[in-house]
């Protein structure tokens, strides 16, 4: 499963549903931008990853990476173009993608608004959006949301090995169901598809207690009645 986990094979975790998503929507006529690209299209622990993201680099007609972070876009490999921009204000012409993808950025928004509005513009009709964010209803986000961010890097530095120039301040303003929802309303567009999704153990380097403690809530959150709490929302939203 990567991360150094290996149970629950028959488990669909979010960041593989989002993988299934991309190679769903992705074909040879696709114009593809990727928001907030950063310097890969998936995980690099999520198993068949690097395969997987040349054969999506391959098969589509373009695929845009815009960041504003200049060394992560240029170090992308994947991309066929690369722009450093502002994701509020993109600098592309109407109707240019049929494709959009956003993976662990809507959370870093302070303005979702603007963003959609932006990204609906630059849509195709019937162009979508692909988007993958923490569901602040899920316990681990209420409590970052509420850690100071030098702490924050810190723990992301030990719990996940990530730099400390990898975390970026976090609003969560929509990672809520029923906000993804009015956001896409607000912005004219459609929401086609929203699943809560559970995902890998955060805590699998410390073990013990802590990381027992971690999975007995994630299969906890299995239950049906507990959806809107799991960890990661994926949803697909369209322009009509």
């Amino acid at each position: 499963m990567g991360k150094g986990h290996g149970s629950d094979l028959n488990i669909m975790f979010a960041e593989a549903h989002y993988r299934e998503k991309l190679l769903e929507l992705v074909s040879s006529e696709s114009t593809w931008l990727d928001l907030g690209c950063g310097h890969q299209l998936l995980p690099a622990w999520l198993r068949g990853s690097e395969a997987v993201q040349r054969n999506l680099s391959s098969r589509c007609k373009r695929l845009v990476g815009i960041d504003a972070v200049s060394d992560d876009v240029s170090r992308n490999p994947y991309l066929h173009e690369r722009v450093v921009g502002n994701l509020e204000q993109l600098p592309f012409e109407n109707d240019s993608f049929s494709l959009s993808t956003a993976r662990s950025v809507i959370e870093h928004l302070e303005n979702p608004d603007a963003f959609l509005r932006e990204v609906r513009r630059v849509l195709k009709p019937g162009g979508r959006l692909l988007l993958a964010t923490p569901n602040y209803r899920y316990y681990q986000s209420f409590v970052a949301s509420v850690t100071p961010d030098a702490l924050k890097k810190s723990l992301v530095r030990h719990l996940e090995g990530r730099e400390e120039r990898d975390v970026f301040k976090t609003y969560y303003r929509m990672n809520t169901p029923v906000q993804i929802a009015r956001y896409a309303q607000g912005a004219g567009m459609t929401l086609e598809s929203l699943d809560t999704m559970e995902c890998l153990p955060e805590f699998w380097r410390l073990g013990g207690p802590v990381l027992a403690i971690e999975k007995t809530v994630i299969r906890v959150l299995r239950s049906d009645w507990l959806r809107s709490f799991r960890a990661v929302i994926v949803a697909v939203l369209s322009k009509p």
